[in-house]
This record gives C-alpha cells, sequence and structure tokens, in this order.
C-alpha cells in the first residue's frame, strides 16, 4: 500500500544534509487489517511513529517483530529495511512522520535499543505521553494552515520537541532497573490479559515481594495500578476515535466488569466514559 516509488520520502537526495532539515510528510492513520507497507531498501530519511491504539507490528530483522501498541515510540533509521502492517483483529491509529533532522538533533536521536535496527520505546509516563500527542498534533497542524507565518520553523519545533521527549524518556529508561523496565514492556503489550505477580516475578528472576517493592520504588505505582492505567488509556482512544459499545471496550482492554471500568474511568480522567464521548463529539460538531 504505502511502497510508492513516488513517496515524497523516497525522493531525496543521497547526502541527507544537503536537504534542509524538516518535515517530509506526516499524517494520522487508523488503519484496518490489510494494511501494509513494505520498503526493502528502506528510505533515505528517518521515520518516527507514535501508536494511539490498536496494534500494528513492524519487523526487526533475523525473524523479530516488534508489538505497536498504545504509547509505542518507534523510529526507523535511513537505509532500514521497512516492513510493517496492522496486526488481525485490530485497527492501527498512529502519529507518523517522516523527517530530516537538524544537524544538532544527532546528539537526542536515540541509536537501536532492540536486537535489531529499529529503536522502540513505550512511553510510560501519562505526562510525556500526552505531551508526545500534542507536539505531534501541532505538526500536522501546522503543515496544513499554509498562512501560518514561519511555518516551517514551527513545525520544525513541534518535531524537536519530540525528539527532546523522546531522548528524555529514553534516558529515564536506562536508569529504571532492567528488570523494571521488563516488567512494564510485558504489561504495556499485554495490557487486556492478566498478570500474576508471582509470574512476572519469575519472569525477571525475582521473588514477588523483592519485584512489588522494587517496581513501586521505580515507577511510583504499583503493579496493579500501572496495568489499570494502560487499560484506562487505551479506553480512552478507543472512545474517543471508535464507535464501539462502551462495554465492548471495558471488555476488550481487560476489564471484566463494564461498572468497575466506569468507576475507575471516571475516577482517572473526572469524567464518565459515556460523557466524555458525547464531550469529544460536541466538540468536532
Amino acid at each position: 500500500m504505502a511502497n510508492n516509488p513516488n513517496y515524497p520520502a523516497m525522493r531525496i537526495l543521497d547526502d541527507q544534509y544537503t536537504h534542509p532539515a524538516g518535515i517530509l510528510v506526516s499524517d494520522f492513520y487508523s488503519q484496518p487489517y490489510g494494511y501494509t507497507c513494505y520498503r526493502p531498501e528502506g528510505t533515505k530519511d528517518w521515520l518516527i511513529m507514535y501508536t494511539l491504539s490498536g496494534r500494528g507490528s513492524i519487523y526487526n530483522g533475523d525473524g523479530e517483530y516488534l508489538a505497536c501498541t498504545e504509547r509505542m515510540l518507534t523510529i526507523v533509521s535511513p537505509g532500514t529495511p521497512q516492513n510493517y502492517f496492522t496486526v488481525e483483529g485490530y485497527t492501527w491509529e498512529k502519529l507518523w512522520a517522516h523527517f530530516l533532522p537538524r544537524l544538532n538533533w544527532m546528539d537526542w536521536l536515540p541509536s537501536s535499543n532492540t536486537k535489531g535496527p529499529i529503536f522502540h520505546l513505550h512511553i510510560d509516563n501519562e505526562n510525556s505521553s500526552r505531551a508526545l500527542e500534542s507536539a505531534f498534533r501541532r505538526v500536522l497542524s501546522y503543515r496544513l494552515h499554509r498562512d501560518v507565518l514561519l511555518r516551517d520553523e514551527l513545525t520544525l519545533n513541534a518535531l524537536e520537541e519530540i525528539i527532546l521527549l523522546v531522548a528524555s524518556q529514553n534516558q529515564r529508561k536506562k536508569e529504571l532497573d532492567p528488570r523494571i523496565s521488563e516488567v512494564l514492556e510485558i504489561l504495556a503489550t499485554n495490557y487486556m490479559e492478566e498478570h500474576l505477580v508471582e509470574d512476572l516475578a519469575s519472569r525477571v528472576c525475582l521473588s514477588p515481594s523483592r519485584l512489588s517493592h522494587l517496581f513501586k520504588e521505580q515507577v511510583g505505582d504499583s503493579i496493579v495500578e500501572t496495568l489499570i492505567k494502560y487499560r484506562l488509556n487505551q479506553a480512552e482512544k478507543l472512545i474517543k476515535y471508535t464507535v464501539r459499545p462502551i462495554t465492548e471496550i471495558a471488555l476488550g482492554v481487560g476489564f471484566n466488569s463494564p461498572d468497575y471500568f466506569s468507576k475507575k474511568f471516571t475516577g482517572y480522567f473526572g469524567i464518565s466514559p459515556s460523557n466524555y464521548r458525547k464531550q469529544q463529539r460536541d466538540r468536532v460538531n
């Protein structure tokens, strides 16, 4: 679908720094199963993707596929083969941009943190997640409104904010105990499933009590509280961007009781799920 030889990101000079820094193309996608992108030679620019909801998958080489779930930030460097798609049974909602960086960004752009060439980071912090989405949407807004003065500079500044937020989150991840990072990754990728502390502790070779203590110390919330937040944030996106019944959404993200979901959602967002959906629709209209 996206393997188009006339795609703007494919028409860049061999030396990317002979081309002015900036965003080549960016958009919001909500793509159902069947959406694929395959560029075996990659592109000569950088690709950044931020998943809002649903589930995508991106090939990382050597038979490894990485899950693109809510709050997952993915960066693909120039020349890296690109092979990604929407997972069956899901709609993948993401914000993305192809860009050429300013030279000073190179100190902030992260190198691979996976077994292959791709950088893949879950944004745990709620404030950082909201800031990232806001900056992405400003990128889209500036590019659409050509009458805005200094539009290109405003767009670049919004993209620079994204790069700095990612660099900040990546540094925070490095400071976390790797066993806690692994548990966070498990919870973020499989938020709809039930997780026993005993099973998670076994995965990271800790006792349940030691894992619970260390997790609370480093993350600030308990394992159960963190899992509930992942589910609530996923539910919020589905309520906002889809017309699926709220009860179906509650069950789909891992809540066994719609009433319990409504109570938790209201406590977290300060508004009931049904009123939140109405509020979002009124804003659009």
